[in-house]
């Protein structure tokens, strides 16, 4: 059985891996421009959070997060190197603040040094708390990462890539 194909057909190649790997990996200069600026961005909320700043607010991580990705994906900066930043960001928000709270000792039952969580239940100590932030960011943070990044970062992909087509 002979395959016939049209002659506009006959040259045509396609680079799957290139463009599996641009897509997953990303280009290496905005890579780490978003890695850096994900881990400079933690660094000052965390500096700010124990300072006393009030920087665990729900809507603006999330906002903030969405908005990286968007960047990420228009940048072209790769949909894992994005995801695991966001995955971070997500295990700060469940995490750090009851580390603080265990590690200074001004842990209170429903304090700021709480993650944040959709039920009104409380853990009985700061140890309690800290190990339920990590398994919530573990389990809600990675969930995050992956579906709000990668509609973040196809949307912001596409934005790019038509703004290019129509330039």
């Amino acid at each position: 059985m002979t395959l016939i194909v049209p002659a506009s057909w006959a040259g045509m190649t396609t680079n799957w891996s290139g463009t599996l790997h641009r897509i997953l990996v990303g280009d290496a200069g905005p890579r780490r421009a978003v890695v850096v600026s994900v881990l400079a961005l933690l660094v000052l909320a965390s500096g700010a959070f124990v300072l006393g700043a009030n920087v665990g607010l729900s809507l603006p991580w999330i906002v903030l997060a969405l908005g990286i990705a968007l960047v990420a994906g228009w940048w072209d900066a790769g949909l894992l190197p994005t995801a695991g930043s966001l995955w971070l960001v997500g295990m700060w928000w469940f995490a750090f603040p009851p580390l603080v709270g265990y590690l200074s000792g001004a842990w209170a039952v429903a304090s700021r040094y709480s993650h944040p969580r959709m039920m009104g239940f409380a853990y009985t100590s700061a140890r309690a708390e800290l190990v339920g932030g990590l398994e919530y960011g573990l389990r809600f943070g990675l969930l995050f990462a992956l579906v709000a990044g990668v509609l973040a970062y196809g949307a912001g992909a596409v934005g790019a890539h038509l703004v290019s087509r129509f330039e």
